[in-house]
């Protein structure tokens, strides 16, 4: 494959710099505006240099238009990624009125509402998303996309983690143009009307609903009623996050997201009851429009997820292309269908479904049909199986690094749960697709259910044989974005390999695969040499964590195992990149020693320094004698009462690490004393902004 095949992938390219530029950079208003001024100039120069035939200019006008698509990349990526806020309006009001932009999502304490803000209590236009935490009700959980509300409640910014290395939500909502949020009280809200501001998707959320009461009518309940609605409609919000974990363990989550195949499965219906519209030209034209028809109905009803759209925008021009019966690239319809998702949207580009969704299909276009003819089956089952066997290799190739880099875990096992589960999914989505219009035949619709059911339920307890099988998934794998780019650099030098012998690709495959080694190696080894002491901030919790040489400690109040939700979700991925492995002790433990670390009582003996841990419980007095007994660091934990000055002339201390345990009103008096006295002070809880 040459780039210079695909004019497509020559502005794509300088378009996706652009974006990653933007996404990492901090550029003002004033240089995004001198950013959009420069763009217009670069491609007015190139409509001026289309009229210029000498070829002295051709390289002129191949660096305007990278430059171009450069420029456009930034200044839509910035445009979006930093929309322009009232933000003293927002932080300093409490009355709005809103829109539910999206179907809500049932918690366990709330129900999660994306909402567009209209106005404000001054009846002001305000323009704006946030996200409003609903206390649970039947009437938070029956609102719809398009209702407008009366609430009450104080916005409030989404904050970056506390924790080093945990789940960046304050990004990723920033992503979807989310700033702000709020938790709205059951008698804080109204509902007054409704008025959707996207007519198409409010029809496309009351046929996913109306399709939903189908299958509910028809005999669907429990999990097979939930796996249905992520496979067919995109809907997974109901499904357990157990089984869901399992499908991810097994190497098939990708079942539970409406794909390619799904959108492939509905073209494939469609296409073969038109087939008769073939027999003129007006007739397949008629056809491709219904079958386009089809498609981005079907995409809008699934919420239009990127794999989604992808798909979609990939079969649009398979249609085109037999509606003129012409040949369709899927090279061309690959790069065509990223390019105008992420001029839509940019920030596209960061979402771990959108890579993907295009990785897969790359993998399995470059990669299949070389490894489906290392091997000749003459049998048609065979055939299927090596074929579907192939694919899966394809894809995991296309998708391993970046998915290893993302979840920290390989899946041992995809081939056979690929082999077992794909075929089953197939299988689901035709019966599911059929039951639709034979729900009107009650008669079969109660036999169709019950296919259905056990369908479904089969493929659940496949999944759940696999993931229990040994070694079934390997963990705790970590990868420096390098090391992905150098994989996949591995990856590119087999491609080339499969198609073309070269003896530079051949020795530049061993040296990646080396230098992938090598940084491996380097990284573990400079870290298993340093020294680390981290309070982890959670919310009711102590958890301070002492790594040197390789070995670690952590010791907890609450926390007894690496299972506890608390562990996965604040420590378990700064763990994972730093290499910290170790006992969790109890922090209340009175004597604790090891090569590196001495615990006695509440003092903790640590690479030279010494830490106290001081709690509500304990009141420090002076016995008198002559002070010669100081700490480095005083640890405050479960709102120590003694006041500071007291504490200090007992046990001098120089700094001073308050955790989530404690409440405002105990950081708040210790930052204080701490500031008058000049004295470091840390609350694990202060976030950079």
């Amino acid at each position: 494959m040459k780039i210079q095949n695909y004019p497509i992938a020559k502005i794509l390219l300088p378009y996706v710099i652009g974006i990653v530029i933007a996404y990492y950079g901090d550029f003002s208003d004033e240089i995004c505006r001198g950013i959009g001024v420069a763009m217009a100039v670069v491609f007015l120069l190139i409509c001026v240099l289309t009229f210029v035939k000498s070829y002295r200019w051709r390289l002129v006008q191949t660096v305007a238009m990278t430059t171009a698509f450069v420029l456009a990349g930034i200044f839509l990526t910035n445009t979006r990624f930093h929309p322009t806020l009232s933000e003293e309006r927002f932080e300093s009001n409490a009355d709005w009125v809103v829109r539910v932009a999206s179907e809500p999502t049932p918690r366990e304490k709330s129900v999660k509402v994306e909402a567009e803000v209209l106005q404000d209590v001054d009846s002001k236009t305000v323009k704006g998303k946030v996200l409003l935490y609903l206390q649970p009700s039947e009437e938070a959980e029956a609102l719809r996309y398009g209702d407008l509300l009366f609430v009450h409640t104080n916005l409030s910014r989404i904050l970056p983690p506390c924790n080093p290395d945990a789940f960046d939500n304050q990004r990723y909502m920033q992503r979807r143009g989310i700033y702000y949020t709020g938790f709205v009280r059951e008698e804080a809200w109204e509902r007054f009307g409704s008025a959707p501001a996207n007519r198409l998707k409010w029809v496309a959320q009351k046929a996913r609903n109306r399709l939903t009461d189908i299958y509910i009518t028809a005999g669907m309940s429990g999990d097979e009623l939930d796996i249905l609605k992520a496979i067919l409609l995109g809907d997974d919000d109901t499904l357990d996050p157990e089984l869901k974990a399992s499908y991810a363990s097994a190497g098939v989550s990708h079942i539970l997201c409406v794909s390619g195949m799904h959108v492939g499965v509905i073209f494939m219906i469609i296409n073969f009851l038109l087939k008769p519209l073939d027999l003129f030209r007006t007739s397949r034209i008629f056809k491709t429009i219904l079958v386009m028809l089809v498609i981005w109905l079907y995409a809008h009803i699934t919420g239009l997820a990127p794999s989604v759209t992808r798909s979609a925008t990939m079969f649009t021009f398979v249609a085109v292309g037999q509606s003129l019966r012409r040949h369709t690239n899927v090279f061309h319809s690959l790069f065509a269908s990223m390019f105008i998702l992420l001029v839509l949207n940019p920030l596209l580009l960061f979402e771990v479904g959108f890579q993907l969704s295009y990785l897969a299909v790359a993998g399995i276009v470059l990669f299949q049909p070389k490894l489906s003819a290392l091997y000749n089956c003459r049998t048609r089952i065979g055939k299927y199986f090596w074929e579907l066997l192939t694919v899966s290799i394809a894809a995991q190739l296309g998708t391993s690094p970046i998915s290893i880099y993302y979840f920290a875990q390989f899946p041992n096992y995809f081939m056979l749960s690929n082999l077992s589960v794909i075929a089953l999914s197939f299988l689901v989505i035709v019966t599911g697709v059929a039951l639709l219009p034979i729900s009107l035949i009650p008669l079969i619709t109660k036999y169709l259910s019950w296919i259905l059911t056990w369908e479904i339920r089969i493929m659940n307890r496949i999944i759940v044989f696999i993931e229990q099988l040994p070694h079934s998934v390997t963990e705790n794998i970590d990868y420096h974005i390098v090391q992905v780019i150098l994989l996949y650099g591995v990856i590119s030098c087999f491609c080339v390999l499969l198609y073309r012998w070269s003896r530079k690709v051949f020795w530049s495959t061993g040296v990646l695969l080396t230098l992938f080694f090598v940084f491996f190696v380097v990284k573990k080894e400079i870290w298993n040499h340093e020294t680390e002491f981290m309070t982890y901030h959670i919310r009711k919790c102590s958890a301070v964590s002492f790594h040197c040489c390789g070995q670690t400690v952590l010791f907890s109040d609450s926390i007894q195992d690496e299972s506890d939700k608390r562990y996965q979700y604040n420590i378990r991925t700064h763990a994972r990149k730093h290499h910290l492995s170790g006992p969790i002790v109890p922090i209340d433990t009175a004597a604790f020693d090891t090569p590196f670390l001495c615990k006695r009582g509440n003092f903790i003996r640590f690479c030279d320094k010494t830490y106290y841990l001081l709690t509500h419980k304990q009141k420090l007095l002076d016995n008198g004698t002559e002070k010669t007994l100081s700490v480095d660091c005083l640890l405050l934990r479960q709102n120590p009462r003694q006041p500071p000055d007291e504490v200090m002339s007992v046990l001098p201390f120089k700094e001073v690490v308050a955790d989530g345990s404690n409440t405002p009103f105990y950081i708040e008096r210790w930052r204080d004393f701490c500031a008058e006295k000049g004295i470091p002070f840390t609350y694990t809880g202060d976030r950079k902004l």
